[in-house]
């Protein structure tokens, strides 16, 4: 299955000299909606019903390509911007993974250029709620010399019209959904507001499945002097001034922070933090 791809890419800058000769076929495609926007009306409502058949993550992927193609953008790519998006997902390496009909050659281009440190869709996404025309990029804010170079780049090689969709969780997740077309003829319909709506629907469900797919762990229960102790601990707080906040002996600290660490299978008192963060046990 070429459309599931780890690690993967963090922008939709399909750089290939052959934009749909490296394409393979992706996952299986659902019926067909209607040519009208998905992102409302009935044909939302067909989206989210077959989303919420869908038996597996690339039958939701699918779908949502459907749904995108008939908008007019034939180029998709998801990624799991921060630490906490890539946990939802089953991803535990640093580079992000991604769902994409993009060629192999473009992903080693990307990363052998270190794309991924200065990409500029990638650095304003997780600040803002609202979609990212690429166009409209260099308008806004000055671009350094290589954060152009992506941009000329991918838009040489034939994508156009880019829109990059952030979608954040409640946990701190940040994952990123660009769309671009092969073709210089603008989208149908291009309305960022409906893309968005679409993009979040598909996010949710997607993100869902995958967590059923991969086997979802089980809830880690903490006690309230653990998740004090490792809420102190998040704030920088040694085990002696934790002990002294909560009136308690630094013996007792460490006893909790060692029941915490076992429970959430880590091997120090900051990869318990980290984990009891991403699974939303504590805040920071």
């Amino acid at each position: 299955m070429n459309n599931l791809i780890r690690p993967g890419l963090p922008d939709l800058s399909l750089l290939s000299d052959r934009p749909d000769a490296d394409l393979q076929d992706g996952p299986p495609r659902p019926p067909e909606l209607s040519s009208l926007p998905p992102a409302g009306g009935s044909d939302g409502l067909a989206f989210l019903e077959m989303c919420r058949n869908a038996a597996s993550p690339e039958m939701i992927f699918g779908a949502f390509r459907t749904a995108t193609e008939q908008l007019g953008y034939d180029r998709i790519a998801l990624v799991p911007v921060t630490p906490q998006a890539r946990h939802i997902l089953g991803v535990n390496a640093l580079a992000p993974a991604v769902i994409a009909n993009v060629p192999q050659n473009w992903i080693s281009h990307y990363f052998a250029n270190g794309y991924d440190l200065f990409d500029p869709v990638l650095l304003r996404t997780p600040n803002t709620v609202e979609p990212v025309i690429w166009e409209d990029l260099a308008r806004e804010r000055p671009l350094s010399p290589k954060q152009r170079r992506v941009m000329v780049e991918s838009h040489d090689a034939g994508l156009l019209n880019g829109v990059s969709i952030p979608v954040h969780g409640p946990a701190g997740e940040t994952y990123v959904i660009s769309l671009a077309t092969g073709t210089a003829d603008p989208p149908r319909f291009a309305d960022p507001a409906k893309l968005q709506l679409l993009a979040m629907q598909f996010m949710m469900f997607y993100a869902r499945q995958l967590r059923r797919s991969l086997g979802e762990p089980g809830s880690v229960h903490l006690t309230d002097r653990e998740r004090e102790c490792l809420t102190w601990t998040a704030r920088g707080k040694s085990a002696w001034s934790i002990g002294k906040i909560l009136n308690v002996s630094e013996h007792t600290v460490n006893f909790h922070l060692k029941r915490g660490m076992a429970k959430l299978g880590s091997a120090n008192r900051m990869q318990a933090v980290v984990a009891a963060l991403r699974q939303g046990l504590i805040l920071p």
